[in-house]
């Protein structure tokens, strides 16, 4: 698990956690969890299986929220905001708080649709930013020198390798404030890693 903070947009202080606690339904899946996650540092959260790393990355950026049943106490707040007060939009939330999954989750697109898809959304339409956007975000990600003349390719069909790197691409491209990863590199092999 590695918490991975960029300069923040606006001169934000990072992440803030105080006595947090997080449920699915009647279970007590986290409790009473204080800390702070500085701006520009990486910060890695190691610990035995199921004992709720994932949950609490998702809890960062409210991924847990689509979860049916599951209700939160204390505070998390994102560059001083509590990020689950009202009126905070989880979608925008998500978009400065990306995040990558332990397995690949390409869009059923192209390789280029998989990765011009967000910059699509914050509304980005020149042909040639989106280029970029994409070009950049594949070297980023240690994969354009395999796909750069294949970008009309479904992601799905690429190895499960190659379809992390491309997921992990995806989330590079909106330039997200904050990259959370949970193991993200299970399923890369140890050369694409570095």
């Amino acid at each position: 698990m590695t918490v991975y903070r960029h300069a923040p947009q606006n001169g934000g202080t990072g992440i803030h956690v105080e006595n947090f606690d997080f449920w699915y339904g009647d279970f007590h899946a986290l409790s009473g969890v204080s800390m702070d996650v500085a701006p520009n540092k990486i910060t890695a959260f190691i610990g035995p299986s199921g004992c709720g790393k994932s949950t609490f990355l998702r809890c960062m950026n409210r991924m847990n929220d689509l979860i049916e049943g599951t209700h939160t106490s204390g505070l998390m707040a994102f560059d001083g905001n509590d990020i689950y007060a009202d009126g905070v939009d989880p979608v925008d939330l998500r978009r400065r708080i990306g995040m990558i999954f332990q397995q690949p989750n390409p869009f059923p697109k192209s390789i280029y649709e998989n990765v011009a898809f967000g910059p699509r959304l914050l509304g980005v339409n020149s042909k040639s930013e989106l280029d970029g956007i994409v070009e950049e975000s594949l070297k980023r990600s240690n994969l354009w020198k395999e796909v750069a003349d294949q970008l009309d390719k479904n992601g799905l069909a690429l190895s499960g390798g190659q379809q992390q790197r491309l997921c992990i691409a995806r989330t590079l491209a909106v330039q997200p404030d904050v990259l959370l990863m949970d193991e993200p590199c299970s399923a890369i092999d140890p050369t694409s890693v570095q």
